[in-house]
């Protein structure tokens, strides 16, 4: 099944004090990368979690924020200030060695400035349990917006194919009127002199040959055809579409290079647009 790369997921675990709450927000990248954002976790902690979306997220970057939701009135959160002169310190740096003004407030949020008593009394299954309740809905989200890309990328790839099949009904008739042009200007050219016919048309025929689409045509129908087995696999797709997407791309570029009709051209270029239009949905499928 398709599935996107951009999803939302919330969920809680644990009780009272030892309760926490997880935000994981995906949107679609080159590779998986995930941004772990609220407290400092035990590494060995750290790895599971990394484990655990990878194996079910595979690609994207991925912010996930920690909430503890400690009791009202205990006193769970104090001051990071060793966090905060630090983010302040590395600012005044950047400024100095790069001539580069940044924003405290485009850097920093809550999580940045308070240090949470509770979190590291937390048991690390509640907190895997949250999370895995958090990605599967992420997941979900995924999915819903996959079939919507995969029905919009399937109607554009019926587009193609509709162009495909005009440029084949006019080459025929191109064709002859292409070998017709050229026997009149070489008419027009070599006029009241005698020269061989036979050889005027092998030469003509030389010609016909090298504007010939036929290799084209059948690799494009063939790299349709891939292209609509992929999108029903149930493996990531979207990096074996893009790459086929490429070689659609070449053939549609090298059939417009040697087209000699308008009309054809045309429907080259309408190809091209609806080609575009699916790499632009193909950057968002995992």
């Amino acid at each position: 099944m398709i599935q996107s790369m951009t999803g939302y997921g919330r969920a809680s675990a644990g009780q009272g004090n030892n309760k926490i709450s997880i935000i994981i927000r995906s949107v679609n990248g080159r590779f998986l990368d995930l941004k772990l954002r609220g407290f400092d976790i035990d590494p060995s902690l750290d790895k599971k979690i990394r484990d655990l979306l990878s194996d079910r997220l595979i690609r994207g970057t991925v912010h996930i924020n920690f909430e503890s939701e400690t009791s009202q009135g205990s006193e769970s959160h104090i001051f990071n200030e060793d966090r905060f002169e630090l983010l302040l310190k590395t600012l005044n740096s950047i400024e100095k060695k790069y001539n580069k003004k940044l924003n405290l407030s485009d850097i920093i949020n809550s999580n940045d400035l308070f240090i949470s008593n509770e979190f590291k009394s937390i048991d690390s299954k509640i907190i895997l349990k949250a999370i895995s309740s958090a990605c599967s809905k992420v997941i979900k989200i995924r999915r819903e917006e996959g079939l919507k890309l995969k029905k919009d990328i399937e109607l554009r790839l019926s587009k193609l194919r509709e162009g495909l099949h005009k440029i084949e009904v006019q080459l025929p008739v191109e064709h002859k009127k292409r070998i017709k042009k050229l026997k009149k200007r070489i008419s027009e050219l070599i006029d009241n002199i005698q020269i061989d016919e036979t050889r005027v048309n092998q030469e003509i025929a030389i010609i016909a040959e090298k504007s010939d689409v036929t290799e084209e045509l059948v690799r494009l129908k063939s790299h349709f055809d891939q292209f609509e087995k992929i999108l029903k696999d149930n493996k990531p797709s979207g990096g074996r579409l893009n790459f086929l997407l490429q070689e659609i791309g070449r053939e549609i570029n090298t059939i417009g290079s040697k087209s000699f009709s308008n009309k054809i051209v045309n429907n080259i270029i309408y190809m091209k647009d609806e080609a575009e239009k699916i790499r632009e949905q193909i950057q968002n499928i995992l």
